[in-house]
């Protein structure tokens, strides 16, 4: 849409008295390859046009979506969306800025690779992986792309627009030996291009064998209440579900969250400091707007264990009367946006792991974090171990099957008692009312002094 109607429609959007009026345009288009049995199986290739369009009056939203033919389509909406408020006309004759360019980040574009040069990558790592032990009996790969173009208009005067690259690569191998079946995977992705595909990963193939290896004579996990080490990476799901989403405004502005009210509060160990940044280059959540039109920026949440700020998007702030943090984010245009994490991680100190493990006569020492559940009212969870050893007498022992971790964030917060260098990050999807959008978590090692572990065996 070019910008003479865009205004005329933000006047339309506003003239029943509405306070707040935004346009999200977007093109997307997305393509995945999948490989399994050692061969290229299928290239899937998606493309979406659409808009929505939101109007608020104080806290109350009105939003509607439209795949569209025809700009009428798209002025009737308006219509229908502003029937919802009938008030006194605050706005007129809006004017918007000049249009505002972002370009996405990349040093390999999706068109520097054809789908022969991406099917030759992926039969040689399939074959490397094979070879690398035995016991591997099947291997699965995954490449997904998205092109997102969106143009992001308002009330304010806001018009934005922004080219978002997002690439993820998936690795997963099933072992079997006899009757014993495991599996074993790692991802990684970025807001950036297919670079990601000429990374060194001799590492994580070791550590994808060595994990699906010892999965395989896996013994079941004793639980009990116990200090339990959390592993560097995607081990931060347990703050990003337990602590990040009670700190987004959609919870803390309606009082759903265990953290509402607490800023200014001590609510962690001195050694936790929680950032959510979505400025960190070519990370998986980063992006230079989000869906508001808003920079993106460094927010620091808790700093030496006192809550300083929440995520905040413009009308759940409006009951919070904070600084808007550059956090309203939506899956596509289906959605409208709330407040949503970028790239959140605990920041590293100097502990020592292996003082970490030496300290622990009993306890878990849990790699890798697998799905879970959280109550972010209450702040009580529960996340399976997908990668766990039991610790004795200060040292590693056996790797075990069925670990969960059952508990409370504030408990958690309180209970963390060393925190190592070693930050690492790990990539995901993170489902809230704005749909599915791209986040990184990230933390170093860390040792939790007591959680209670759920296990397939009772302490003896």
């Amino acid at each position: 849409m070019d910008k003479q109607y865009l205004e005329k429609l933000l006047d339309n959007m506003l003239s029943t008295g509405a306070d707040f009026a935004e346009i999200f345009e977007e093109n997307t288009i997305s393509k995945s390859y999948n490989y399994i049995d050692s061969k290229l199986d299928n290239i899937r290739f998606s493309q979406t046009n659409g808009i929505g369009l939101r109007i608020a009056k104080n806290t109350e939203i009105y939003y509607a979506s439209i795949n569209y033919d025809d700009l009428e389509d798209v002025y009737n909406l308006s219509n229908d969306l502003k029937n919802n408020i009938n008030d006194k006309v605050l706005y007129k004759n809006i004017k918007l800025n000049d249009l505002e360019k972002y370009k996405a980040d990349y040093k390999i574009s999706y068109d520097d690779y054809s789908d022969e040069k991406i099917k030759e990558y992926m039969s040689k790592l399939d074959k490397k992986i094979r070879n690398l032990d035995k016991r591997v009996n099947q291997v699965s790969l995954t490449l997904m792309q998205r092109d997102d173009n969106v143009t992001i208009s308002n009330y304010k005067g806001i018009y934005k627009k922004e080219q978002r690259y997002n690439t993820r690569f998936y690795v997963s191998a099933n072992f079997k030996d006899g009757e014993n079946v495991a599996s074993s995977s790692f991802n990684w992705g970025s807001n950036g291009g297919l670079e990601i595909l000429e990374k060194n990963i001799d590492k994580e193939l070791d550590k994808l064998i060595k994990f699906g290896v010892d999965k395989l004579y896996a013994k079941p996990c004793i639980g009990k209440k116990m200090p339990v080490i959390l592993g560097p990476g995607f081990g931060a799901v347990i703050f990003h579900e337990a602590c990040g989403h009670a700190m987004e405004a959609n919870a803390t502005a309606n009082n759903q969250s265990v953290l509402a009210g607490k800023i200014g509060q001590k609510v962690a160990n001195d050694k936790v400091t929680i950032i959510d940044d979505g400025t960190i280059s070519n990370l998986w959540g980063t992006t230079k707007i989000d869906d508001e039109g808003m920079p993106t920026q460094k927010n620091v949440l808790i700093k030496d264990g006192v809550l300083v700020n929440y995520l905040n998007d413009e009308i759940n702030n409006r009951k919070l009367n904070m600084q808007l943090t550059g956090s309203s984010r939506r899956e596509d245009y289906h959605y409208a946006p709330v407040s949503r994490m970028n790239n959140t991680y605990l920041l590293p100190r100097d502990d020592k792991i292996e003082d970490m493990i030496k300290s622990i006569d009993f306890g878990l020492y849990a790699f890798e974090l697998g799905g879970g559940s959280v109550d972010t009212e209450s702040g009580d969870f529960n996340f399976g171990c997908e990668t766990a050893y039991m610790i004795r007498n200060g040292k590693i022992a056996e790797c075990v099957k069925g670990a969960s971790l059952i508990g409370n964030a504030l408990d958690i917060l309180n209970n963390v008692e060393m925190v190592s260098d070693n930050l690492e990050y790990g990539v995901g999807m993170c489902g809230a009312s704005s749909g599915w959008v791209y986040v990184t978590i990230g933390e170093p090692t860390i040792k939790v002094s007591s959680i209670l572990v759920g296990g397939e065996e009772d302490d003896k």
